[in-house]
């Protein structure tokens, strides 16, 4: 209101930035789409149109460039946009957690932090739990990862309880060798399956995009 007040600032100026920037990004000008993107979001509502989607913009931008400090910024940004929504249906905002879920996997498996917060969000976060358990149980896959290959001792012990209890409740639906290899530890205690299940790992370690590193 202040802009439009006093510098004769209309919508469609916000239009056209939001449209620029995404040209700007469709061209592969990722650091200028981002700018624009961020401009865009500091002067436009929550309930603008394109507010979401500028987010998402500007999350894949940063993503693209590995910006990986921005990059969780924007998430976290988003997802609290996400999880604040009151106007999305509960299927559009589990299809949003859905594809926060998905894209979140770039930044948490190059993020310093990442390994933490895969557990806390995947884990802990009743709605994206919920939204694991409905829409893509293979994500279970990069949460046992995370898990297993997490450096606090004394933290893993407690979160491998957590852990075993949402695999055992999925294993109707999804395994995969890394989350039978957790079973066979941890629940069957059949040390011999789970050798057998770590070798079969290898093969999935080296073929996958997040865990190759």
């Amino acid at each position: 209101d202040y802009l439009a007040d006093k510098h004769g600032f209309r919508q469609k100026y916000l239009d056209t930035l939001y449209r620029y920037a995404k040209f700007q990004y469709e061209c592969g000008n990722y650091s200028g789409a981002a700018e624009y993107l961020y401009f865009f979001r500091v002067l436009v509502p929550a309930t603008d149109r394109n507010a979401l989607n500028s987010l998402w913009g500007k999350l894949a931008s940063e993503i693209l460039m590995q910006n990986w400090e921005a990059a969780m910024e924007d998430l976290t940004r988003l997802r609290e946009t996400i999880d604040n929504n009151t106007v999305s249906s509960p299927l559009q905002s589990l299809q949003q957690r859905t594809w926060l879920i998905h894209w979140s996997l770039f930044v948490f498996f190059n993020h310093p932090k990442g390994r933490d917060n895969i557990i806390e969000l995947f884990l802990y976060q009743p709605q994206y739990l919920n939204a694991i358990q409905t829409m893509c149980p293979h994500i279970l896959r990069y949460l046992t990862t995370a898990v297993i290959t997490n450096k606090d001792v004394r933290k893993r012990r407690q979160v491998l309880k957590d852990l075993v209890k949402v695999i055992q409740q999925e294993s109707y639906t999804y395994k995969d060798p890394i989350t039978e290899f957790v079973e066979c530890l941890y629940v069957n205690f059949d040390f011999d399956s789970a050798q057998k299940k770590l070798r079969e790992c290898e093969a999935v370690l080296v073929n996958d995009f997040f865990l190759v590193a």
